[in-house]
């Protein structure tokens, strides 16, 4: 069994939440003792920033990598299944960590030729907090970064299948809670409290109006009711406060800004009309990652200089990804390797990271790496 595939399956065995992944970083930080590394740096408490020095300057790239699970119970009957109860890698970060692992082990055996690399192990990728935690601890400010780059694997398509576009990769993405609060009364004379259920009925029932999809222009707005709780199994009292939390997503950060005020504003008018205070809290929200047509440029071309099939995707991943904040911030692009047809999707139970497609990634960033310093 090959080094890569010994340290996958090692830490999909392991696997760790989000903000908790502090003995994942141990471990990576023994493997990288063994490696010629310039600097290790911890970043957002349990991630790693790794770099190394080139030859002679040219463009300078970091590759970023995530490293959490998911609190789910893994069903597979594997030699290495997850040794934690209720968490397990069903998004195979365990394969991105060890894809990034592997481009370090190639770098420390020889620098790249011009152009610095930055390699980014982020934990929290799962909640959306690991990017913020990463730019807001201030560790890129001095690093003179001139493209970001980032994978994801793919379950449904070809394995080794390179798929990318310009523009939007992934949707824009926020969780908002919507909070009623009244006060209770008897429920024998409701009239006497202010009960939050017609509220929260009439901010639902409005706010899913705003679903909307075209699909020739790939625009879309999507609302998602995920949550919703009010009052107590307390029969004769008249609720007194209640929740609604929905997901909103959509293809382009424009969209979900407007699409987010207007929703917003339907609970403050719902709030207003029935005499309730009102609190709105955003949680876990995901910037739509902008592919820049430079950085998709050097993947298609890597892509084929590899002999790899590509696939320009017609319109962005519903779901969201941190990486956005980067893509934000310099220019650069995610891109999918497909995991293979019959792999299970992306959050169940049963998925496992196809071992084989560790050095499609690998390969894949190195070569991006070099055609980068064309440019």
């Amino acid at each position: 069994m090959n080094e890569l595939k010994v340290i996958r399956q090692y830490l999909h065995q392991h696997p760790e939440v989000s903000q908790e992944e502090a003995n994942t970083q141990s471990y990576l930080l023994v493997l990288f003792a063994r490696l010629n590394i310039d600097r290790v740096e911890k970043v957002a408490k349990t991630g790693i920033l790794l770099t190394f020095k080139s030859l002679k300057k040219g463009k300078n790239v970091l590759f970023r990598g995530d490293i959490d699970g998911l609190p789910i119970e893994e069903t597979n009957d594997l030699p290495y299944r997850s040794q934690k109860k209720g968490v397990s890698h069903k998004c195979g970060h365990d394969g991105h960590t060890t894809i990034l692992y592997g481009l370090a082990k190639k770098y420390s055996e020889r620098r790249p030729e011009s152009g610095d690399v930055y390699l980014l192990f982020q934990p929290a990728e799962e909640n959306g907090w690991g990017a913020r935690a990463v730019v807001e601890s201030g560790v890129l400010k001095d690093l003179p970064i001139d493209m970001v780059f980032a994978l994801h694997n793919l379950p449904g398509y070809q394995m080794h299948t390179v798929v990318s576009r310009e523009g939007s990769f992934s949707s824009s993405v926020i969780s908002l809670a919507a909070n009623f609060k009244g006060y209770t009364a008897h429920a024998a004379e409701p009239w006497n409290g202010k009960n939050p259920a017609n509220a929260m009925s009439m901010y639902l029932s409005a706010a899913l109006e705003f679903n909307y999809e075209n699909k020739e222009l790939h625009e879309y707005i999507t609302v998602t009711p995920v949550y919703a709780n009010m009052g107590s199994k307390s029969y004769g009292i008249s609720a007194g406060e209640g929740t609604v939390h929905l997901t909103i997503r959509a293809d382009i950060p424009e969209r979900m800004k407007a699409a987010l005020r207007k929703i917003e504003n339907l609970a403050k008018a719902a709030a207003t009309e029935e005499g309730l205070e009102l609190t709105l809290e955003h949680i876990e929200p995901f910037d739509a990652n902008m592919n820049a047509p430079e950085a998709v440029s050097l993947i298609r071309q890597s892509a084929e200089t590899l002999g790899l099939e590509y696939i320009d995707r017609e319109e962005p991943f519903r779901w969201g990804e941190d990486f956005g904040l980067f893509t934000g911030l310099y220019p650069g692009a995610m891109f999918g390797v497909g995991a293979g047809v019959d792999c299970k999707p992306l959050h169940h139970p049963a998925y496992d990271f196809p071992d084989a497609i560790t050095s499609t990634g690998v390969n894949m960033f190195l070569t991006i790496q070099k055609k980068a310093q064309q440019l």
